[in-house]
C-alpha cells in the first residue's frame, strides 16, 4: 500500500508518528485497528480490506494517517512486532487457503458433475462369414433421435469417454464427450466394457477388426447380450430374420431341434434322425441358435452333436442309422443320451423303465413287488 501514497503525504505521515499520534487499539484476526489523530484505522495485509474514515482516504483510497501507521510498522520497535505477527497470520491463512483449495478441487474431481443426459447407445448384430463368430456394430445417437451414428473403433471411444475428450457424433461436436452423458442403460454397458479393458485381457479378443467390432468370448456371451438387449435399440440379424430380443436356455428335448426315432426290423434296429431347419450352432457346439433362442448344451450334448453332425445324408436329404440285433443293450442304454438333445420314439422293449422295489411283510415271510 505505501507504494501507492505520494511522497508528501508520507512524510505528512511520518510527522503524525513522531509527535505520537499512533494508537494501537488491538490485533484480531490477521488485522490491526489503530487510532491515528483521531481518525479509526483497519489494518491488512490484504489490501482490499484497508480502510481509514477520513474523507480523504474515501476519495484518494490512500491518506497520511495510513502513512503513519505504515511508517510505525516498519520503524518501530513494537510495530515490526505487529508487522512480523501480521505477515506471519497472513501466510499462515495462505496455507490454509492452499489446502482448502486442493481439497475443493479433490471433490469436484471426484463428484460426478450432473450433466444432461444426451447420449444413448444401439447394438446390431451379425454372424461374420468365414469364422461364424457373433460380431456386434455399436452406434451413438442423441436420445429420442432415433437416428445413431457407427463407432468405428470401440476401444478408442472408451478411452474418449473416460479421459472426457472430444468426439463427432454427426455433425454434433461434442468437446467433453462423458460417462454420464448417457442413459442408465448404456452406462452399464460402458461400465462393463471398461472393465473388460482393465482385466489384463487381451483388447484383440473383444475388439475385433481394428476395433470396428465387439465380440464376447463364450463365458461373457450370456452377460454381454443382455447388457445390449437393454440398450434402446437392439437387433440381432441372422440369415433373413432380425431379432428384438434374444432369450437364452439350456438345451432341452422340448425344444424339438432334434427328433430320434428307432424302428424295429427283423434283423436290425434302424434310426432317423430329424433336425429343423436353420439351427445354427456358435462356439463349436457350445451354443445352438434357432428362432431368436439360445440354448447353451453340456459337453455330453456337444460330444452327441459333433457326431450327429459328421453323418451323411440320404438322397432325401435326411440321417438314418442302422444297428445290429446284438446292439440292443447298447443302443437302448444311449437313448437317454439322445433324449437330452430331442424327442424319442422307440419299441418298447428298448425303452429303459425306471422301477422301485417294494417288500411287505406277510406273517413270517417278506414278498417283494415290482
Amino acid at each position: 500500500m505505501a507504494k501507492l501514497i505520494p511522497g508528501k503525504v508520507r512524510i505528512e505521515g511520518v510527522a503524525l508518528y513522531e509527535t505520537g499520534k499512533v494508537d494501537i487499539i488491538k490485533e484480531k484476526n490477521n488485522r490491526l485497528y489503530a487510532r491515528v489523530a483521531e481518525e479509526e484505522l483497519r489494518y491488512s495485509l490484504e489490501d482490499d480490506l484497508v480502510f481509514c474514515a477520513c474523507d480523504f482516504f474515501q476519495k484518494r483510497g490512500y491518506c497520511v494517517h495510513l502513512a503513519a501507521l505504515e511508517h510505525f510498522l516498519k520503524n518501530d520497535e513494537r510495530g515490526q512486532e505487529i508487522l512480523q505477527s501480521l505477515e506471519e497470520g497472513h501466510e499462515e491463512k495462505e496455507a490454509v487457503e492452499t489446502k482448502v483449495t486442493l481439497g475443493g478441487k479433490f471433490l469436484d474431481r471426484i463428484l460426478s458433475p450432473k450433466s444432461e443426459r444426451a447420449y444413448e447407445l444401439s447394438a446390431v448384430g451379425q454372424v461374420e462369414a468365414g469364422t461364424n463368430h457373433i460380431l456386434w456394430t455399436l452406434r451413438i445417437g442423441q436420445i429420442n433421435s432415433q437416428k445413431y451414428y457407427v463407432i468405428r473403433d470401440i476401444l478408442l471411444f472408451l478411452r474418449i469417454v473416460e479421459q472426457r475428450k472430444s468426439y463427432m457424433i454427426g455433425k454434433i461436436y461434442e468437446e467433453s464427450l462423458s460417462w454420464e452423458a448417457f442413459d442408465e442403460a448404456s452406462q452399464e454397458l460402458l461400465t462393463f466394457l471398461r472393465g473388460l479393458t482393465e482385466e489384463g485381457l487381451a483388447p484383440d479378443l473383444f475388439f475385433q477388426n481394428q476395433g470396428r467390432h465387439l465380440f464376447f468370448p463364450l463365458t461373457f456371451f450370456e452377460q454381454g447380450v443382455n447388457l445390449l438387449m437393454t440398450l434402446p435399440h437392439f437387433q440381432f440379424d441372422h440369415q433373413v430374420d432380425s431379432y428384438q430380443t434374444l432369450l437364452f436356455q439350456d438345451m432341452h428335448a422340448d425344444a424339438n431341434l432334434f427328433a430320434f426315432t428307432v424302428t424295429e426290423y427283423s434283423d436290425y434296429f434302424e434310426m432317423e434322425i430329424r433336425e429343423s431347419p436353420r439351427v445354427n450352432a456358435f462356439y463349436q457346439g457350445a451354443i445352438l441358435f434357432h428362432k431368436g433362442q439360445v440354448y447353451f448344451q453340456t459337453d455330453q450334448q456337444m460330444r452327441l452333436l459333433k457326431e450327429i453332425k459328421t453323418l451323411p445324408l440320404d438322397q432325401h436329404g435326411k440321417k438314418y442309422l442302422q444297428f445290429d440285433s446284438s446292439d440292443r443293450d447298447k443302443l437302448a442304454s444311449c437313448l437317454a443320451l439322445f433324449s437330452q438333445m430331442g424327442t424319442v420314439s422307440a419299441p418298447e422293449r428298448l425303452q429303459i423303465k425306471i422301477f422301485e422295489p417294494s417288500f411287505y411283510l406277510i406273517g413270517k415271510r417278506i414278498i417283494g413287488f415290482v
